[in-house]
C-alpha cells in the first residue's frame, strides 16, 4: 500500500529529476482564446465485431409546447430535476449514426443542415472521423422530416451522397410523395421532404424496404410507426451483441422516459407513436438491448433501465479504447 507521504515525497523526487534534465520537452497548456470551439462530434462504440460511430450534427431547443397534454406540473418538475433552466424550451440534440461492418459504410440519417443555426455539422464531424461522403455506400433515412433529411442536399441544392444507395421505407416514400396529405399546418415539411426525396429518386438511387426489411450484415430494419407512417429504426446485432437505433422515439428526454405515453405534436399518428414507444421501451429495458437516439443528449448511446411507472436514461460508460 503507496502512503500519502511516501506518494508525495516521490513525486517531489520526480518533479526535482525533471527541473534537472534541460532537454524535457515543455508541453504548453492550450488557451481557451486560441480554440474557443468544441472538440469534434464524433463517439465510436462496438456491436460485436460492427462499429458504430454516433455523429453530432447539432443542439437545439425544442419548446414544451409541442408536449402533447402534459400537465404544468410535470413540465416543471422534469425541468427542476435535469436542471433545465426556466423558459419555454428542453434542450435536445440531432444525432446520426455510421455502421461499419466489415462490407459497407452505412449512415443513419444525414441531419438538419439549413433547418436551424446551430444544425448542420454532420458532413464536418464524419470527416473529423476519417470518413468522407464519397466513403458512404447506404444512407439509411429513419424518417424525411428535415432535422433527418437535409443532409442530403449541400447549400446549392446537389446531392452530398453520390455514390450511395437511400433506402427509406416504401411507406415513409409513398407518405411524403404523394398529394392530398398536406395542410397548411405541414407544407413546409412536404416540401423539405420532396426536394430531398426527389433528388436521390431523380438519380436512380433511391431504394424502398419493407417493414422490418433484413439486409444482412448484422443490419435490419424495425418498424416504428407513428411518429411518421414509415417511421424506421435500424438494430445492429453481431452475435448477442445489439444496439438499436431508434431515431425519434423520444424527443424530450427529461419528459419522456419517466411518462412514455407522453406523445408531441411532431407524430403524425399520435396513438400509434405512443403504442410504438411503449413497446420498444419494454423490449429494450427487458432485454437490456443499448439503443441509441437522435434526439438523446449525444451522443445518445445506453441502456433503458425500469424506475416505477416509467423509465430512465443509463448512459453508456464513455469508452477509452475502441
Amino acid at each position: 500500500m503507496i502512503k500519502r507521504r511516501d506518494f508525495i515525497i516521490g513525486a517531489g523526487v520526480v518533479a526535482a529529476a525533471g527541473a534537472m534534465m534541460p532537454n524535457v520537452i515543455t508541453v504548453k497548456p492550450a488557451r481557451a482564446a486560441e480554440n474557443a470551439s468544441q472538440v469534434a462530434g464524433f463517439y465510436r462504440t462496438k456491436v460485436g465485431g460492427i462499429t458504430v460511430t454516433a455523429l453530432l450534427d447539432g443542439g437545439m431547443q425544442l419548446p414544451q409546447e409541442i408536449l402533447t397534454g402534459a400537465k404544468a406540473e410535470e413540465i416543471e418538475d422534469a425541468k427542476k430535476k435535469f436542471f433545465v433552466p426556466e423558459g419555454k424550451s428542453f434542450p435536445a440534440f440531432v444525432n446520426g449514426y455510421l455502421i461499419e461492418n466489415g462490407s459497407k459504410k452505412i449512415l443513419v440519417d444525414t441531419g438538419g443542415a439549413g433547418f436551424g443555426p446551430t444544425l448542420g455539422n454532420l458532413s464536418r464531424n464524419l470527416g473529423a472521423a476519417g470518413v468522407t461522403p464519397d466513403d458512404i455506400d447506404e444512407v439509411f433515412l429513419t424518417h424525411a422530416h428535415p432535422d433527418h433529411a437535409n443532409g442530403l442536399l449541400d447549400a446549392g441544392g446537389l446531392r452530398v451522397f453520390k455514390n450511395a444507395a437511400l433506402r427509406v421505407s416504401r411507406a415513409e416514400v409513398e407518405y411524403w410523395t404523394q398529394n392530398g396529405k398536406e395542410t397548411s399546418q405541414n407544407k413546409d415539411m412536404f416540401a423539405s421532404a420532396r426536394k430531398n426525396l426527389e433528388a436521390y429518386r431523380g438519380s436512380g438511387q433511391i431504394e424502398t424496404f419493407a417493414p422490418n426489411a433484413d439486409f444482412g450484415g448484422g443490419v435490419s430494419a424495425v418498424s416504428l410507426i407513428g411518429h411518421t407512417p414509415g417511421h424506421s429504426g435500424v438494430r445492429v446485432s453481431d452475435g448477442r451483441d445489439q444496439l438499436l437505433i431508434w431515431a425519434d422515439l423520444i424527443h424530450i428526454p427529461a419528459i419522456q422516459f419517466a411518462n412514455p405515453a407522453q406523445g408531441v405534436a411532431f407524430d403524425v399518428d399520435i396513438d400509434a407513436a405512443r403504442a410504438t414507444r411503449l413497446k420498444i421501451m419494454d423490449e429494450v429495458a427487458s432485454d437490456k438491448i443499448r439503443v441509441a437516439g437522435m434526439h438523446l443528449f449525444f451522443p445518445g448511446i445506453g441502456h433503458v433501465a425500469k424506475n416505477g411507472n416509467g423509465y430512465e436514461f443509463v448512459p453508456q460508460v464513455f469508452e477509452t479504447d475502441v
